[in-house]
């Protein structure tokens, strides 16, 4: 990433691959440490982060094969309804005493909603948008904030995936959602309000030349409907080899992930 866009994602000093480690220089202030009200949410700060952002992730376009030699793996939401009876079904053979597990009547509602996301995939894959890296993990503690003529530098490309660039902006999303305390109904995610359009658009405007950001707002409510698939899935691979206190308090959080493309996304 660094060789892509040296501008946003600070050049390794040294790596040691046996032991998965990597040195950076001091990057500086990542972004909530930075803002003058600790984890606050302000549309002048997310809204150029996730315009550099966009630009990071149009230098990955076509380059597919260079980051899966880097170890970038599929997207899970690329065949989104694949992808959510496979994790749903994983989750309801479970054994009863994993707090893992889903009961069938969760089970039954990501079977209801295999239709919606079969069809939500087609339209992705078939739409103007091209694949690209999604960082996996896009919040403000991941970010370092801008120093000099430097803009937002990314860091943490762990739970990487090559898919869908606009479900990036999904851990952004329940930031917002959840700092700014917009009213959510039971079966749909909300993100209407104006603050959290505002910042959208400055993320959306980055791929104009591809669709009018009219379209592009409404697959951006497709892509981040799927994007709930690839949170669970990195949530599945970090709990393999759990222990039995943190399977106590993460082991929920698969299921927290995965109900949500049981709701359709409004933008």
């Amino acid at each position: 990433m660094a060789g892509l866009a040296p501008e946003y994602v600070d050049v390794p000093v040294a790596v040691e691959p046996a032991r998965g480690w990597i040195l950076t220089r001091d990057g500086g202030a990542v972004l909530w440490t930075a803002l003058a009200n600790l984890r606050c949410v302000e549309i002048d700060s997310l809204a150029p982060l996730v315009a550099d952002y966009a630009r990071l992730q149009r230098r990955t376009v076509g380059r597919r094969g260079m980051l899966a030699s880097a170890g970038v793996r599929e997207a899970s939401a690329l065949v989104p309804d694949a992808a959510a009876l496979e994790q749903a079904s994983h989750l309801v053979s479970l054994p009863e005493d994993d707090p893992r597990r889903i009961t069938e009547e969760q089970y039954g509602r990501v079977l209801s909603a295999l239709p919606a996301l079969r069809q939500v995939g087609k339209i992705l894959a078939a739409g103007p948008v091209p694949s690209a890296l999604d960082q996996g993990d896009l919040w403000p503690g991941n970010i370092f904030c801008p120093i000099g003529t430097c803009g937002y530098r990314f860091f943490d490309f762990a739970d990487a995936v090559w898919g869908h660039p606009f479900a990036s902006l999904v851990m952004l999303a329940v930031e917002c959602v959840f700092r700014w305390e917009v009213p959510q109904p039971e079966d749909a995610v909300d993100l209407r309000d104006d603050r959290i359009r505002e910042v959208f658009d400055s993320y959306l405007r980055q791929w104009t030349d591809l669709a009018p950001i009219e379209e592009l707002r409404e697959l951006a409510g497709y892509a981040l409907r799927t994007a709930s698939l690839n949170r669970a899935a990195a949530w599945l691979r970090n709990l393999e080899d759990a222990t039995a206190d943190d399977l106590a308090r993460y082991g929920r959080m698969p299921w927290a992930w995965l109900e949500d493309v049981t709701k359709p996304v409004l933008i």
